[in-house]
């Protein structure tokens, strides 16, 4: 037997002799958050011996201790909705009012449900190992106010929100975020506050945290309490401050190696499964305001198509809990199978929640029929999915145009491949779906596409028609993406309700992706030209003044010379000599607004010039290489 743990952020393997664990219980359930609450109380309630193991002092994560009260999007039923509903009941009959799931009461009937169905609970408890024989988890080590402990298990659930005991385990990870420079999301530190007798909670994104690193992450906790948002000059009757969330609101963080990824461009290319736990739902959500330094698929959706808002239902199968290579663990939350890209997408309360169930759910059957997950026959467990609403097959939508905060109002949109039908979105102001499903179409479109770029009369079909033609590599789209960059055109779709992207930059986003040498020395004379920028943007939560705007202008235009000069080496020298001292100023810098507040800047000098140095020390170790 090997007792793995976790030093110096390494996994560190001890061998050690066979235990004998004096207590073992059916399913451990590491973190009583989102996920980890529901998971816990739906093994218990299925007969299962559970023991849960929570670091803080409460249960419900991120909707009871975090203070996001809230509920964005996620596909409704499962279990959850019962919790919820027992809240508001409490909620009624004298308890201090509050906006959303009153958090304290959902504390109290998480912790009252898991008692009753038999959960031992051990708060104030982190994990310190794993005991492994093989791929198989056989118990958990963990120190509480007991000191040191352990038991044994059958399964495993790793609810921590980060795969903290996969990760301890050595289970394999995917790389952390985006690939240019592996930043992930924003996190947010929600307030809480009294306004009007009623308690409510605010919050805002306040940077960016690597939370796997124990400096960062402290940093990030004492400074984003001292915001102007959270500490203002003062308080007064109709805002009285009562906390700090005692936990932030972390958006990202590792994803596993899965069984089965699910991917984004999986669901774009319709690769999903037949065989879900449920349906994820929500649009691309992601909280970044460099977008220009995200993927090129999300590029293609979230700015040459303007798609932000565009929501989906994903299914998440069995296999995206499994982490590879281990017979009997699930991780249950946002550290499941999938990618950076589709994160922003499946990460919300309502998902988690019911990820939790499908993942009790799924021990149990293991359990039940003595088998391995892999081993699992979904007929067995689908009926169990289904009884609660965990599992709902009217949740997969697909798309729907989210034009309404009122979710049930939006409508179901499809990909359209009626030609005059993607002609009429491509003239409209409203061109993402067409100019996607141009995209989709691929060669059975191009000749149309050609057809109209050319025409004189229509500039709305002209020019999303080169946005067409870019997203399938064709350099006809050339001359037209060039006369809207140098134009600087100001016009914003509308096919998003919000974060649609001016067609200006967008062209230079193509033009990069196309490789056209011919722009290079406007990209570089952009990159000089602050001062010529001035915001016109009617989106003030995406661009809400002339730095921002030229932020927008200055990091497009980077990526661009990158990827051109991907193609082409002999830019490099000149693109090195004119960005290098420019970013190396000590007084560099170009502010952001953090979502949603218009009021907190941050300075992007950082993101940039590791960004450059990075792909500077890349070329000059090519370079190094040929000679």
């Amino acid at each position: 037997m090997i007792l793995m743990q976790r030093e110096q952020g390494a996994a560190v393997p001890v061998q050690v002799e066979n235990r004998l664990f004096q207590q073992t219980y059916d399913l451990i359930v590491v973190g009583l958050g989102t996920a980890g609450a529901i998971a816990a109380l739906t093994a218990a309630s299925k007969g299962l011996r559970v023991l849960g193991l929570e670091r803080l002092n409460a249960m419900g994560g991120a909707g009871t201790i975090g203070a996001v009260v809230g509920y964005y999007y996620g596909s409704k039923g499962g279990l959850f909705e019962e919790i919820d509903k027992q809240v508001q009941q409490l909620d009624s009959v004298g308890f201090t009012k509050a906006g959303g799931v009153n958090a304290e009461l959902k504390k109290y009937v998480l912790e009252q449900r898991c008692l009753e169905a038999g959960v031992s609970v051990r708060y104030e408890c982190a994990v310190i190992g794993a005991y492994l024989e093989g791929s198989t988890v056989q118990g958990v080590r963990w120190v509480g106010p007991s000191g040191v402990e352990e038991a044994g298990c059958r399964m495993l659930i790793d609810a921590s929100g980060d795969a903290e005991v996969c990760a301890m385990f050595g289970a394999a990870m995917l790389p952390p975020g985006r690939p240019v420079d592996g930043k992930m999301q924003p996190y947010s530190h929600p307030i809480v506050s009294v306004q009007n007798d009623v308690v409510r909670a605010f919050y805002t994104d306040s940077g960016y945290v690597d939370q796997t690193q124990d400096n960062e992450l402290t940093q990030a906790i004492m400074q984003s309490a001292c915001m102007p948002t959270h500490l203002p000059e003062q308080f007064d009757e109709s805002r009285k401050f009562l906390k700090l969330a005692p936990q932030l609101g972390i958006r990202e963080g590792r994803f596993i190696r899965a069984e089965e990824q699910v991917t984004f461009a999986d669901v774009l290319n319709d690769r999903l499964s037949s065989q879900p736990l449920l349906y994820a739902y929500s649009n691309m959500d992601n909280h970044n305001k460099d977008i220009a330094f995200e993927s090129v698929l999300q590029q293609d959706w979230a700015v040459a198509a303007s798609l932000w808002g565009i929501t989906i239902s994903v299914p998440i199968p069995l296999g995206a809990l499994i982490p590879q290579g281990f017979d009997n663990v699930l991780v249950a939350g946002r550290a499941l199978g999938v990618d950076h890209d589709l994160a922003s997408c499946v990460r919300m309360k309502r998902d988690m929640q019911k990820c939790g169930e499908a993942a009790a759910l799924a021990a149990y059957v293991a359990i039940s029929e003595k088998q391995s997950l892999h081993s699992i026959d979904y007929e067995q467990l689908r009926p169990l999915l289904l009884e609660n609403g965990c599992l709902n097959p009217s949740n997969h939508f697909g798309m729907k145009d989210s034009m309404s905060t009122q979710d049930d109002q939006n409508t179901i949109v499809s990909w359209i491949t009626d030609h005059e039908t993607i002609q009429e979105g491509l003239a409209s102001i409203r061109p993402g779906i067409a100019i996607w499903s141009s995209r989709r179409e691929g060669a059975a479109i191009n000749a149309s596409l050609r057809e109209w770029v050319t025409q004189q009369e229509d500039e709305n079909l002209r020019r999303h028609s080169a946005f067409a033609l870019a997203l399938q590599g064709d350099a006809a789209a050339i001359p037209v993406l060039r006369e809207i960059m140098r134009e600087r055109d100001t016009f914003v779709p509308r096919t998003s309700r919000k974060y649609n992207q001016v067609r200006g930059y967008a062209s230079i986003y193509l033009l990069g992706l196309l490789g056209d040498m011919e722009i290079v020395p406007e990209l570089l004379e952009i990159i000089h030209s602050r001062e010529q920028f001035v915001n016109l943007s009617t989106d003030v939560e995406f661009i809400n003044h002339d730095d921002e705007y030229f932020f927008q202008y200055f990091s497009f235009s980077l990526m661009a010379l990158f990827r051109i000069a991907e193609r082409n080496r002999g830019v490099r020298a000149a693109i090195i000599k004119t960005i290098g001292p420019l970013v190396s100023e000590p007084d560099f810098s170009i502010m952001v607004t953090m979502k949603p507040t218009k009021d907190l800047d941050f300075d992007m000098a950082g993101t940039i010039r590791r960004i450059v140095n990075e792909r500077f020390a890349q070329w000059q170790a090519e370079e190094s290489a040929v000679h």
